[in-house]
């Protein structure tokens, strides 16, 4: 049976040893702890939840996640393809495990953390600073003159600022308004602020640039006339620029901000390398994150225990399996306690745990992404084998790309054979290459027409294989390919409903198994067979024969559909409606839109062997090009034939799971159970090596 056999769990033991009591039950990592005061409120009155405090602990991981944020920030962990892909725990030992926690010096280096942190905080903060200032004063910084020579008269105002180039000679000359000003044009002279320093760009218009169109200018003005002198300036387009009040020139004091500039970028530097020298203590970072999350997962299970003044109560669950494993620990370390199993009942949310040979295993990533079932249904995971694979390989459909498929999943098998779960993608890769083989040979795409005379030469050797296993060619008899592929959607409609009546009978539900699946087994074939007078000549016989059988079939489901009504009309009209499928178990509408469906099957294996055909057919063009022919032609079909081969490959695993979880799972499978979470070690940044196996 897939779905492990569970056990209701009460254990009972003296209060004192409560705490030491959770830390073994932790340590085995068999039991699900479960909140004890449900349905005890009323008939444990003396007992009652202890509040544990997590402070300590909390601190702890805040210090721990400090650091590898500051690692994450500064130190990248350098990651492989595979663990880019998805994110994989570190395997240790329980000597590493106790070494790491009884020596890490974790509050010395949360000091060194912190202040690393500090110092790079405020001089990025302090080099922001200087970059906007400096951004500002680029411009500026060929100015001549000192900036207490501009800000210091009293009696009269200089200004300064852009005036259209052609409205210069409005200042002066016959009939200018401006009679009592002195002005000089200023050009934009050589930059003689230097270079701008290593990592520094100036913001979007701060970089002085040539400009023919205006013109600075330098004005000065009696301080009695500088409103009226301004308002006469902005009739003339005539926009003012503030200069900043400094000692010295803007010049002097742009250099001086430079080297604030590559000073502060000298300290980054050396810091970050600081930084990058703890990247070292990673690995051992994220062991102890692992332990204290586990250390706290363990202090807040104690508050779902029920404790009194001499009695303490942990209730959860235990696979049936363990239950003889965590009887003979506590047998020896407490002999005080008393452990009492019991079968869950029917209305309880029993928490689910899966276990498969290894065959099977893989695809319960499936069912576990969809979700588990109900821990009175059963494992929907052996019977996704053939019909998944099908699939798969029909949308894949390529000799050359099923060899290629093939290849990268032993690759990442051997990598990841630590790493169940990547470890089990990989098969199930492996499995979906075996298929596209298969399939490729059959329907014969070998890299698509890759094998054709104009490629590789008359009667090549690719050519003789391929022609003598294809079967069916679905570009050039598509319509024979969509009847094989609506087929497989009848045949897979089919063992839905087989597996809904299993379900049934495995509950004991006699009438469900014969109202909600024997009915449509006599309706939906009969159906088949009254709509295929339409398209072939039927013997009278069989098309009579079908008659009956969707007669009946249709009679009892408008009799039992609607049986949960109230009143003969109700029933009746819910019958009705059920069988076209509004509501109801399952329905006509629902069956012919499920089965069209599978045309994707057709789609996606079609799509996969013309665009590899396409390239193929675009090397060729390129291949009697005199010296480079055959270099582009190799090139044009190595890379499209990858690219193909990638997106390919996400279609078919995309489209296949779309068929299983929707078309499938929808006639029979019904998820939602929540996992077996056991109190223990378990982290998805670290994972205890079993003891006999090895790591690789």
């Amino acid at each position: 049976m897939a779905i492990d056999p569970i056990k209701k769990l009460t254990i009972l033991s003296p209060m004192h040893s409560s705490k030491r009591l959770l830390r073994t039950v932790s340590s085995l990592g068999v039991v699900d702890v479960t909140d004890a005061s449900e349905g005890l409120a009323d008939t444990a009155p003396g007992l009652r939840i202890k509040g544990v405090p997590t402070e300590d602990i909390d601190d702890l991981l805040h210090k721990i996640d400090a650091i590898l944020n500051l690692l994450k920030t500064y130190a990248p962990e350098e990651q492989g393809f595979f663990q880019g892909l998805t994110p994989v725990p570190q395997i240790i030992d329980k000597k590493e495990l106790k070494e790491t926690t009884e020596n890490y010096d974790l509050a010395g280096r949360s000091r060194q953390a912190n202040e690393l942190d500090e110092i790079l905080r405020r001089s990025e903060r302090a080099k922001g600073d200087i970059e906007n200032h400096l951004a500002t004063l680029m411009p500026l910084c060929d100015l001549s003159f000192t900036m207490e020579d501009f800000h210091r008269p009293r009696r009269v105002r200089l200004i300064f600022g852009h005036l259209p180039r052609k409205n210069l000679e409005h200042l002066s000359g016959p009939g200018s308004p401006f009679t009592d000003i002195a002005w000089e044009p200023i050009e934009e002279g050589p930059d003689t602020c230097g270079v701008y320093p290593s990592g520094f760009t100036p913001a979007p218009g701060g970089q002085k640039t040539a400009n023919r169109d205006n013109v600075r200018v330098l004005i000065a003005v009696l301080a009695d006339h500088v409103d009226e002198v301004k308002e006469a300036l902005s009739r003339l387009s005539f926009i003012e620029m503030a200069l900043p009040d400094l000692s010295g020139t803007i010049g002097d004091h742009v250099r001086a901000l430079e080297e604030d500039l590559v000073q502060l970028s000298t300290t980054i530097e050396e810091t970050i390398a600081r930084v990058r020298a703890l990247a070292s203590d990673r690995r051992a970072l994220i062991i102890l994150k692992a332990f204290w999350t586990a250390a706290r997962n363990e202090r807040l299970a104690l508050t779902k225990t029920l404790g009194g003044k001499w009695v303490h109560l942990l209730t959860g669950y235990i696979r049936a399996r363990d239950v003889e494993r965590l009887q003979g620990t506590l047998a020896k370390e407490f002999p005080d306690s008393v452990v009492i199993l019991d079968d869950p009942s029917e209305d309880e949310n029993v928490p689910v745990s899966l276990s498969l040979p290894k065959v099977f295993r893989p695809l319960s990533l499936l069912v576990e992404m969809f979700g588990l079932p109900p821990y009175r249904s059963f494992d929907p995971t052996p019977y996704l084998h053939i019909n998944f694979y099908l699939f798969f390989g029909i949308c894949f459909s390529d000799v050359g790309y099923g060899l290629m498929l093939i290849a990268a999943s032993l690759y990442l098998i051997k990598r990841t054979r630590q790493y169940q779960g990547v470890a089990d993608f990989g098969r199930i890769l492996l499995g979906g290459g075996i298929s596209t083989v298969i399939f490729g040979a059959l329907l014969g795409s070998w890299f698509g027409d890759l094998y054709m005379e104009k490629y590789l030469g008359e009667n090549n050797l690719l050519l003789r294989v391929q022609s003598f296993f294809v079967v069916l060619d679905p570009i050039s008899k598509t319509i024979y390919a969509l009847l094989f592929a609506l087929l497989i959607g009848v045949l897979n409609q089919f063992f839905g409903i087989a597996l809904r009546m299993y379900g049934a009978i495995r509950k004991g539900d006699w009438k469900s198994a014969v109202f909600d699946g024997f009915f449509w087994y006599l309706t939906l074939p009969g159906l088949l067979i009254i709509v295929s007078k339409l398209f072939i000549d039927t013997p009278q016989t069989l098309y009579r024969a079908g008659l009956a059988l969707f007669g009946t079939g249709a009679l009892g489901l408008i009799l039992t559909q609607g049986r949960d009504m109230k009143g003969p009309v109700a029933r009746i009209l819910g019958g009705v409606v059920s069988l076209y499928g509004i509501v109801g178990s399952y329905g006509i509408t629902a069956f012919i839109g499920d089965v069209l469906s599978y045309c994707r099957l057709l789609a996606l294996g079609l799509t996969t062997s013309i665009v590899g055909t396409t390239f193929n057919m675009l090397g060729g063009l390129l291949r009697d090009i005199p010296y480079v022919g055959l270099f582009c032609f190799i090139f044009i079909v190595v890379a499209g034939h990858l690219f193909n081969f990638i997106i390919s490959l996400l279609g078919a695993f995309v489209h296949s799971m779309r068929l299983i979880f929707v078309e499938f799972f929808g006639r029979f499978y019904d998820a939602g159970a929540r996992p077996f979470q056991p109190l223990g070690f378990d982290s998805p940044l670290c994972e205890i090596k079993k003891e006999g196996t090895q790591n690789g």
